[in-house]
């Protein structure tokens, strides 16, 4: 079976319970990224998990523009930096959205 055949057979939440979250929180970032125009672009989970190393680099690059580091694990939660101070991911959108004058409270974080 081929890699194209395998994502087919593949939802976004199969995906989820597979990969613990990790592929579906970088996902996440490249969305919230791109919403704040951050210079990101937005991916799915399913393209995350079969291109995971490019797309966490290009997320982890966007990050870097605000100040804020991250730490992308394979299989375990992020961990988000400010100032090399451990930070909530909530935080650290919050800081990249402030810098981009967005008004997060308007933002459907359940999107990401």
């Amino acid at each position: 079976m081929t890699a194209a055949m395998a994502m087919n057979k593949l939802n976004e939440n199969a995906l989820f319970d597979i990969v613990g979250g990790t592929y579906n929180q970088v996902a996440g970032d490249s969305r919230f990224l791109n919403d704040v125009g951050a210079g990101c672009d937005r991916y799915g989970a399913s393209k995350t998990f079969f291109a995971y190393g490019s797309i966490s680099e290009e997320t982890t690059q966007a990050w870097n523009k605000f100040g804020v580091s991250v730490a992308n694990s394979w299989g375990g939660t992020n961990k988000y930096y400010v100032g090399g101070k451990e930070v909530g991911r909530e935080d650290a959108m919050r800081i990249v959205a402030s810098k981009q004058g967005k008004d997060i409270s308007k933002m459907n974080f359940t999107d990401y």
